[in-house]
Parts: C-alpha cells; sequence; structure tokens
C-alpha cells in the first residue's frame, strides 16, 4: 500500500489522528512503558488479526483496521499494568472481531471496546485513558483531525449527539469538554462496522449511548468502564435492531 493509497482510506486518516495524539502525550509526559505500551498493542493486534484470518480463509494480510484497534488499545489500557493485560486485551479484541458477529467484517462489538474491557475486568487494573486524559490539546487534535473524517463518512453528528447528552445529563461542561470522552465519542462511538446509521439511528446512536452511561451511573453499576460497556451494549442492542430487521 502507497501513501496515497493509505491516505484515500479514512482509515488511514484516523490513523495519522491517533499518532498525533500519542506523540503529543509523549512530548507531554515521556516514559518508555507508554512507548512500548503503544507498539505492543499493535504489534500484536496485527499478529492475531493475520493469524485468524489466516485460518479462516487461508489467506495473509494486515489491516489499516487492526492498526487503528491496536493504537486505541494501547492509548487507553492502562501502560502500567503489564505486557500480558495488553496482549490478551488485543487477543480478545482480535476473536471478537474475527468470530462474534454474522459473516465476514460484520462484527458485532467495537473490537477494542471489547478486548480492553475484558482484559482490565480480568486482571483487574482500571481502564486509564492516559492518550487523552491530560488536558486540553487532546481534545483540540481529537476534535480537528477527526471532524473532516466523520463529516466524509456522513458520521458527525454521532459525537456531536453524544455530547449534547451527555452534557445535559452531567452538568458539567468540564466533564464534557474533556480528553477522554472525545477519545471515546469521536473515535470509538462513530466505529464505521458497529455504529448503525440508518433512519433515526444519525441521531439517536450518541443518545442512547450517552444515557446508557447514565443508567450506569442511576443503578450504582461498577462493572469495569462505563464509557466502553455502554458502547458495547449499545453495540449488541444496534446488532438485533438494526441489522436483524
Amino acid at each position: 500500500m502507497d501513501l496515497k493509497t493509505f491516505w484515500a482510506d479514512s482509515r488511514g486518516k484516523v490513523i495519522a489522528v491517533l499518532c498525533a495524539l500519542w506523540v503529543a502525550s509523549l512530548i507531554n509526559h515521556f516514559q518508555w512503558q507508554f512507548v512500548l505500551s503503544v507498539i505492543l498493542a499493535v504489534v500484536s493486534i496485527i499478529i492475531f488479526d493475520s493469524f485468524l484470518l489466516w485460518l479462516k480463509i487461508k489467506n495473509f494480510s494486515i489491516s489499516l483496521s487492526s492498526i487503528v484497534t491496536g493504537l486505541l488499545i494501547g492509548l487507553v489500557f492502562d501502560p502500567m499494568a503489564g505486557f500480558i493485560p495488553l496482549v490478551v486485551a488485543s487477543l480478545f479484541a482480535s476473536v471478537s472481531k474475527n468470530f462474534i458477529g454474522k459473516g465476514p467484517h460484520k462484527h458485532i462489538f467495537n473490537p477494542a471496546a471489547f478486548g480492553i474491557l475484558i482484559s482490565s475486568m480480568i486482571f483487574g487494573w482500571p481502564v486509564a485513558w492516559w492518550g487523552a486524559s491530560w488536558g486540553m490539546i487532546p481534545v483540540v487534535i481529537i476534535a480537528v483531525g477527526m471532524l473532516p473524517i466523520l463529516w466524509k463518512l456522513r458520521r458527525q453528528w454521532i459525537p456531536v449527539t453524544f455530547l449534547i447528552i451527555y452534557y445535559f445529563l452531567s452538568r458539567s461542561i468540564s466533564l464534557t469538554i474533556d480528553g477522554t470522552v472525545f477519545l471515546f465519542g469521536f473515535v470509538m462511538l462513530p466505529e464505521v462496522k458497529t455504529s448503525p446509521i440508518p433512519g433515526s439511528w444519525w441521531w439517536g446512536w450518541g443518545i442512547l449511548v450517552g444515557a446508557l452511561i447514565f443508567v450506569q451511573n442511576l443503578l450504582g453499576l461498577a462493572v469495569g468502564d462505563p464509557l466502553l460497556l455502554a458502547l458495547l451494549a449499545a453495540n449488541l442492542a444496534g446488532y438485533f435492531l438494526v441489522r436483524q430487521s
């Protein structure tokens, strides 16, 4: 794949945004764990995805989607957790992508969210969101980088409606204009394979996920990360309500 083909693919642009976020995070606070954890997540998900793809269709290739998933795992999972939890997160992400769905390229769950949540629950590590939770610079990088991509994909309203409902339910502008919320809302929430947009879902997807986050708070649920759990619950609901209809 040449650079022109890479940049023409929306996933290539997302990779560029996530790499910019990673570099900014390293400039803000450099630790070798922050470098190695992201590299390990990307390499391990590429290996798992390529191997499972070969098992299924006897074809070997490296997908840009694998790199996006690896970058998300590396930027969200706690880099201090060690290498094994990161590799396990990548393994579960790859399994969810390749085996939990109906047909090729029709997985139910957001792979990064699935892998991160399962591994964090197995090993007892909280989800850190370290690559975006350190100030306003991540907010700017994510918003400026992702809005043109989502506009072209006709998914720009998904993060917008999510942020609106998140603000009205939290009643806090500081909790809403936050790097963690932006990384979730602009990158993970509108992921093409797992976020439905037909009809009212164009507007309702972000509202549904935002509402599910606050339902967890009202019920006092403490099962993993509330953002990721809400997204996975919405993925499942969207799969049955939209794709099965």
